[in-house]
This record gives structure tokens, sequence and C-alpha cells, in this order.
């Protein structure tokens, strides 16, 4: 029987992928411009659109086969599901739209830095181009595609595609002209996507329809205004009541305009009326349904169950997320991109945060940002760092009856309280390193009896020490010399009371506030390849996120004292044992919490050792996802991830409870993030310094605010990250490194300092990449 493998939901079309290599393409609607879904329809527009790429396809079909197998009705087709390039085709004809406005303002060399293509001097608005050009563009997630050479689209697909792909776009555009020509229209510009099916180049989307090409009426063409005949209208009706795009704050369709049904009204007649007029002129009288209806062919699953899918994978409008860290401003990054996504609130404090979809949340206190998220119709909460979780984010929300992603408080004690923790992993069952409990005036006494004789019966090298509660990621050291003991004592002496203070304000329950007193755990080393492990857990229900790595030392080679993190990689390949004893572990930590009934529902980390035996050892449990995986996590994930985030929200059970244990489905990109660091991190507090870019046209990496503020300046030891997505972890490493050296720290007294930074992220990978042994054999 076919099924649903993913959904997806784009600003005009939702898809469905099916296991049988095939997708179901629904039309609708929705209107876009400026890269946002308006809060209005268009009347016939799907069945327009629809109908004419089919139109175009059987036309088009002597040029280059396209993914078209049939239609399933009027608004939804079926086609092969193909491997789409991540490049869209734009081919020009006339100096129009966004091209002119580069040329108006930046000239030749503006067009040629951001194109790779050289135009005459002197043009003017609206001009034909001697011959027809090519700009192509990356497919953004979420925003605006950004403009490429055609030598980078060539990097990107491969020249002998790229070449194929090339000459297939010329070909189609000058067949389209042709065509617009026969009924006294003009093909202005337009845009292809092609990919790969069967070992085949071959056409999809949409092909000279009024959403992909723009049109103009033939005895029109020497207007500074032609009449447009293509979504380009809609952008034009927009402009007069929000300005030009490059001047639009905040998501342009939150606008109050269109609170104003009469002036809403207007515009969707406008717009439907221009679609119908163009399809007329195109295919006669006749209506879209008598193109669809030769070409009709059954329903591989049920009409309803497609429905239902795309349903449930809806995000609501408004979102918030509560945190401003980098993992916090990667959820935030994340939900941002999803089209259905209207504002995304951030309980985040000052932060360089740019995005139109971004909206702040002034609250930091949970029972304050539930009032909040309950008067802004807020439809889910999502908490980022542990204090939230702790103070009790998920019982605050649940009165306001808002779906809240975060575990309970009293699941929240896995991550609050390390001594809980460990009782709960060995009444699991799970293989982790031995541990005893000791008060801290019991082992404070123990560090200096060692510091001066260099050896107790009670306490050997090397050890692990861990702090009962929160610390603000301070408070596990990793101990091999006296030194390294000398160092712990200090720290601890220092940072004990804000630790205590930090414990005060969480409402878990600790083993320390139990004894009413400090309490630390000594336990044994393990040694081996850190694993980064982190699941969204519904109950006994539970989907693996891909594997990563943190690298927590502040220096090259794992040296130097423990930070919140420098870096890190993902996917991490492992082998099939190894996935085999993270599942269980996650099924039977699931299980013991069932069994005290208090089921777990959030994301639950969990750090694991692999040793040379290929044995997993559980390390330690965090009740969130981690920082920094989460920003080389997220941004692969498909739509499974906020469809089943969503339902643990609500505290429904999984939309597809057969796919429990198993991963989400990912992009296969490989990632890297890299922190940039204050030099003085994490030994003692940074100055605050101004973050200084020496080249704002680099953007082969993304860049991450972790700390930093509205006015460029840094406030946090972790400053700012950088983020790189390769098919290799080679070539992101590269792009990282390269990107790197572009930025700067100003000091206040106007001198420059380098961020610090390791120069190891991801080099075992790399390694890996470049023909030595396999991690999934390796681990």
């Amino acid at each position: 029987m076919t099924s649903i493998q993913n959904i997806y939901i784009g600003k005009v079309r939702n898809s469905a992928v099916l296991d049988n290599n095939t997708r179901i393409v629904q039309t609708s609607n929705r209107i876009s411009a400026f890269d946002f879904i308006f809060p209005f329809e268009i009347e016939k527009k799907a069945e327009i659109l629809q109908a004419l790429s089919v139109f175009y396809f059987q036309k088009t079909e002597h040029i280059i086969e396209n993914n078209l197998i049939g239609c399933l009705n009027e608004t939804h087709t079926l086609v092969k599901e193909t491997k789409v390039f991540p490049i869209e085709i734009i081919v020009r004809g006339y100096l129009t739209g966004s091209i002119w406005r580069l040329y108006e303002s930046k000239g030749v060399e503006g067009v040629f830095a951001e194109y790779a293509v050289t135009l005459p001097q002197g043009m003017k608005q609206n001009a034909k181009f001697p011959k027809p050009i090519i700009t192509p563009t990356t497919k953004a997630d979420g925003g605006h595609d950004l403009p490429i050479s055609c030598a980078r689209a060539s990097e990107i697909i491969g020249k002998d595609n790229w070449d194929y792909v090339e000459k297939k776009a010329l070909e189609l555009f000058e067949f389209g002209s042709l065509e617009a020509q026969k009924r006294n229209l003009v093909l202005v510009d337009t845009k292809y996507e092609m990919g790969i099916f069967e070992n085949k180049i071959i056409l999809v989307d949409e092909v000279h329809t009024p959403d992909s090409s723009r049109y103009w009426l033939l005895n029109e063409t020497n207007c500074m205004n032609p009449k447009q005949l293509s979504k380009e209208f809609l952008r034009e009706e927009l402009i007069k009541f929000l300005g030009k795009p490059e001047e639009i704050k905040g998501n342009p369709a939150n606008h109050l305009i269109f609170q104003d049904k009469k002036v809403v009204e207007e515009i969707s007649k406008s717009i439907s009326d221009r679609y119908q007029e163009l399809f007329k002129l195109f295919v006669g009288d006749i209506s879209p349904y008598e193109i669809s209806k030769p070409n009709l062919i059954p329903w591989p699953i049920s009409p309803d169950a497609f429905a239902k899918s795309i349903s449930l994978s809806l995000m609501p409008e408004n979102i918030l997320i509560i945190g401003n860290g980098g993992r916090d401003y990667s959820l935030f990054s994340a939900f941002a991109k999803l089209p259905e996504v209207k504002n995304v609130f951030c309980a985040s404090g000052k932060r360089k945060w740019e995005h139109a979809k971004y909206r702040l949340c002034p609250y930091t206190n949970v029972d304050e940002i539930a009032q909040f998220a309950s008067d802004n119709h807020i439809g889910l909460v999502v908490a980022g760092p542990e204090l939230p979780i702790a103070q009790g984010i998920q019982a605050a929300c649940e009165k306001h009856n808002i779906p809240v992603l975060a575990p309970s408080l009293a699941c929240a004690s896995l991550e609050s309280s390390k001594i809980i923790c460990k009782e709960i992993i060995q009444a699991a069952g799970i293989k982790t390193a031995t541990a005893q409990i000791i008060a801290w005036n019991d082992l404070k006494k123990l560090l200096h009896e060692y510091l001066e004789l260099n050896y107790t019966a009670q306490f050997t090298l090397p050890c692990v020490l861990k702090y009962d509660g929160l610390a603000a990621g301070k408070g596990v050291f990793v101990l091999f010399t006296k030194e390294d003991v000398y160092n712990a004592l200090v720290s601890i002496e220092i940072n004990l009371p804000e630790w205590e203070k930090l414990s005060a304000q969480v409402n878990t329950d600790t083993y320390s506030k139990q004894m009413k007193t400090p309490c630390f755990l000594i336990e044994e080393t393990l040694n081996g390849e850190e694993i980064s492990a982190i699941a969204l857990c519904n109950g006994n229900e539970f989907r693996l996120l891909p594997m990563a790595r943190d690298y927590k030392r502040r220096n090259d080679g794992q040296t130097g004292p423990n930070t919140g993190g420098m870096g890190s990689v993902s996917p991490v390949c492992l082998s099939e044992k190894i996935l085999g004893q993270i599942r269980t572990t996650f099924e039977k930590t699931l299980k013991e919490l069932s069994k005290r009934n208090t089921p777990y529902r959030g994301f639950l980390f969990a750090g694991f050792m692999v040793d040379e035996n290929q044995e997993a050892w559980l390390l330690e449990y965090n009740c969130r996802l981690g920082d920094p995986e989460t920003q080389v996590l997220l941004p692969g994930l498909q739509r499974d991830f906020y469809t089943e985030l969503l339902n643990t929200a609500k505290g429904y059970s999984f939309f597809n409870p057969n796919k429990s244990g198993h991963e989400f489905n990912h992009d296969g990109l490989k990632r890297i993030f890299l922190v940039a660091a204050s030099p003085e991190y994490p030994e003692k507090s940074a100055p605050r310094r101004e973050l200084s870019i020496n080249n704002f046209l680099q953007n082969s990496c993304e860049f991450i605010p972790t700390a930093i503020e509205p006015d460029c300046t840094t406030t946090g030891g972790r400053a700012f990250g950088l983020l790189a997505s390769s098919k290799t972890f080679s070539q992101a490493q590269k792009n990282i490194y390269c990107s790197i050296e572009n930025y700067y720290l100003k000091n206040s007294d106007g001198s420059f300092c380098k961020p610090h930074f390791r120069l190891d992220i991801g080099k075992e990978f790399c390694e890996i990449s470049q023909g030595q042994t396999p991690l999934k054999e390796s681990l």
C-alpha cells in the first residue's frame, strides 16, 4: 500500500512525497510576494496555474522531459520525485524588475558584482537585451534567494549538468517567447527549475505560468510601465501601500491595510482578473478543467489522507521561542523559514536577530511569558535553555492551554540534578560510569588532602567532578593532573555561591535540596569518542535527530578548560550496533520515567562516550536541545520534524507512530559550526567589544549572532558563530575557516583583536571524507 514519506509546505504549493518515487503536488489559491504569504486568496488562481503548467509541460516535451505524470483533479498533480538542483535558472530578455533597480543604483559594475554579467552602458528601463541573459539564484528554505554567477552554478551542480541546463533554459525561453508573440504578448523573464530523475535531467515545477514568468502586452513594450500580466501585478499593487520592497520593515503581511476588508477584496479581484485574462489569452474560451481532464489519473492514496497530512503539518501563524543563545537563534531562524509562520516572538533580551518575522516578547519570567503567549495568540512555545524549563514553563503554559515544547518539572530533574539523573539511569539498567556522591564540605577536604599529600585512598586520578545542580555549563571538571585538581577547587570555590543562587531560582527537585547541602558526583573517567544524541520524546515514543559531535574543550586537540562548546558537526555516521545501543538507551529511559508516572515530552539530549569496543556509555542527560549541536542539526531537518514537534507540544501521539525510534528526514548535507569567542573565554569575563566584518559579500557561511547586541557589540564569552553547509565536511570546513578570517573584535581603545576559535573542528571527519576509515566502521 502506498504511503506518505514526507510533507512539504511552500508559499503557494504543498506536496507529499510517496514511497513509490512519486509526489502529489497541491496548488493553492494563496498569494505570495516579497517572500511572504499574504492574508487573502485569489479566486481561480490554483486551477489556472495548474492548467497552464500542464499546457506548457506538454508543449515543451520536445525540448526537455518534465516531471508530470498526470492530474488528480483541477488543483492536484502527480509528478516524478526528482532530485531537484539547488538553484533556479532565471532567463531575462529585458532590463526590468530587480536587475533594473540594481543597474539604476549601482550601474554596470553593480550588475557584474552581483551576477557576473556585463551589460552595455546607458541602457534604459525595460530595454531589450541584445540576447537573453541567465542570472541563476540559490534556492533558499525561507527568505530571499541569493544571486549567483553562472560559474558558481556550474560548481554547485557540476559543469556537464550546468552546460545542459543552460542550453535547455535558453531553448525553453526562445520557445516561450514565440508562443507569447502569437498571442500579442512578450515573455519578459522567467524561471526554470530542473533536477535528476533516473539519471536524466528533467524539468520540474511550473513553466511559463504567471507565477514563474513576467509577461507584457506586445504593444506596451516601449512604455515606462507596461501592463503586467503576471504575479508582478500583486507587487505593484502592494508597493502602493507598503512602499519599495527594500524599504519594507517587518513582515508586510502584518500591515494594517489588510484588515480593511474592502481593500483586500479589491486587490484580490484585480489579481484574479489578471490571472483569468492571461489564461484566456493563452488557451482561449475553455476552462482550466478542460486542460486537466484529459490527463486525469487515479489518486495513489486517498484525497482525505493527503488533506489530513497537510493539515497536521501546518505550523501555527505565531510561535514563541525562549532563550538568547546560539541554539535559540537557530530555533528562531528555523521557524521563521516556514512559509506559513507569520511571526516568531522571542523572549530573548536584546540581540541582533534581524528578520522580518522577528517580534519581541519582553518577559523572562515563565508566568509572564505564558500570559504574553495567551494575549498574543501564540500557537506554540518552544523553550531553548534549561532555566525556563526548570522554572516551570510547561506548567505555566498549560494553565493557558498553550502548546509548549518543554518537559515537566519532574522530568526536568534529569538535567537540574546530576545525582537524580544518575539514579534514574542506573534504575533503567543503562551502561554508565560508576560514581559516588559526596557533599561539598567533604569534597573540599578531600581535594585539599590530595593537593597536600599527592595521594589519598578515597580520591584517585583521572576522574570527573560534577556539581549536582545547574551551573550554566561550568559545573563539570575532567581531572587528569594535580594542576587540574587545583584549578577545579579554585573554580568551585569561586562559582559555588552563584550556582547555589541559580539552584534556588528553579522549582525542580535536586539531590542537594533534599540533603540541604551542595553535593557532587565523583565519576570514573570514560575514554573514547563523544557523540551527542538528541531525541524528540513523546511519552514512550521518540524520534532521533541526526547524530552530532560537540567540541567542549577550549583549544585544539581537546585541550584546555571545558567550555559551553567551541563547535559542532553533523551528521555523524554510526554503525548499526551503536545506533541500536542509543535507541535502547532512550527506550529504557522513557519506560523508567513512565513507570514513575512522569512521562517525558520534549527534547532529551544524551551525551555518549563510545569506547574502542563499540560500546556506548551514557554520560548524562540534558532536557533540551544542545548548544552548539542545534546549530548544525536544525537546518537540515524536514517537515516531519515540525509535525511531530507540534503533536508532542499539544500532548498528542506522533502522527507516524510506526517511525518511533527512527531518525527524522534530513537533507543529507554536512554541516560544521564554529564558535568565535572572546580571547579571555572561559577563564574570565570579557569586556564589550564591537564586531567588525571585513568582507560583507562573504556569504558562504551563515552568521549566528550568539551574543551580539543590536549595536554590534559583544556581550558574553562565546560571541558569535559561523555555520557552513556542503556536500562534504572538507568543503564545509574550508568555507568556514576562510570566512572566519573576515571577522575582528574592536577594543575600546580602537585596536583590533581576533576572536578565539579552534582550528580543528571537524578535522577527523574531513580526514574520513578524504579516504580514511569510515566512521561507521571505526565507531
